[in-house]
């Protein structure tokens, strides 16, 4: 496959990819430029791939991930305004946020903070101080693993909490609600301020672990078990929120899955709750 069309990296580092530092190396690590250039790489890899986005929310295991890892290049990163707002699957959540500010439009203050790219907070639903991501949607273009390119109205998409139908495609671009509000500016300093006084943004981690059951948040359940705080070598229940796993240095994926095993079984035995993993792996 020439480099114009996609660039491949073997044996790559993908700790330095997700905001835990944790992973291995991917067998196959493609840079795709274009969408024609998409279409070759899905059926090179012959539909079994990962799509790297911002890392965020994303466990990699210490080993070599077999699977071949696809990140959509700087041509999918892109906003444009029309009738609705034009969006690129790999554009960074911080990019579009400053366009919201800049530009006095709301719906996505509530979000500010998330190291993430918009295909992915799509895919997942992604939803803060009670707003989801898909709140505001119009429209997504996806490609299958076949290279078929199609589009869905919201409509046709199946939401829930954070989750989408759409984790078994491929985001390209989506179109969101143009929605005019001239308090955007204050509103993503408050959420901002309120996300860093309750969240652990001193050491890397890969957001919340776990799914808020309907009874009572994780984090909460957690801390009522006495975890928070708790260590696996350089991996620790977060001291500040105990639904965080923070990597203080050389943290492996071995030291974070042993705290979610504790965790689990500690808040299953105390209050009879399975707690439901937010993260994804790369195992």
């Amino acid at each position: 496959m020439s480099l114009k069309q996609a660039e491949l990296k073997r044996k790559y580092s993908l700790a330095d990819f997700t905001t835990i530092r944790i992973g291995g190396e991917a067998k196959y690590f493609f840079t795709v430029s274009s969408i024609e250039s998409l279409k070759k790489v899905l059926k090179n890899c012959q539909g079994v791939f990962y799509i790297l986005g911002g890392g965020s929310n994303l466990l990699v295991a210490d080993r070599l991930i077999e699977k071949c890892v696809i990140k959509l290049g700087d041509e999918f990163s892109y906003i444009r305004k029309d009738k609705y707002l034009e969006v690129g699957s790999s554009t960074p959540l911080s990019k579009l946020i400053k366009y919201a500010s800049a530009n006095n439009l709301g719906g996505f203050d509530n979000l500010v903070g998330i190291p993430a790219t918009v295909g992915g907070l799509v895919t997942m639903n992604a939803s803060s101080f009670g707003r989801e991501i898909s709140a505001y949607l119009r429209e997504v273009e996806v490609m299958d693993d076949r290279g078929n390119v199609r589009n869905f109205k919201k409509e046709e998409i199946v939401f829930s909490y954070r989750k989408s139908s759409l984790n078994k495609y491929v985001i390209l671009r989506v179109w969101f609600e143009a929605v005019k509000d001239y308090d955007t500016k204050a509103k993503i300093s408050n959420f901002l301020k309120t996300r860093m006084n309750k969240q652990d943004f001193e050491f890397p981690n890969c957001g919340c672990i776990f799914k808020n059951p309907d009874t009572k948040p994780a984090g909460f359940l957690i801390e009522a078990c006495g975890l928070k705080g708790l260590k696996k070598n350089d991996a620790q229940i977060s001291p500040k929120h105990a639904n965080f796993i923070i990597n203080l240095n050389k943290a492996s994926y071995n030291d974070v899955d042993y705290l979610i095993g504790r965790i689990k079984e500690n808040v299953y035995k105390k209050f009879d709750i399975i707690l439901e993993e937010e993260i994804k792996r790369w195992a």
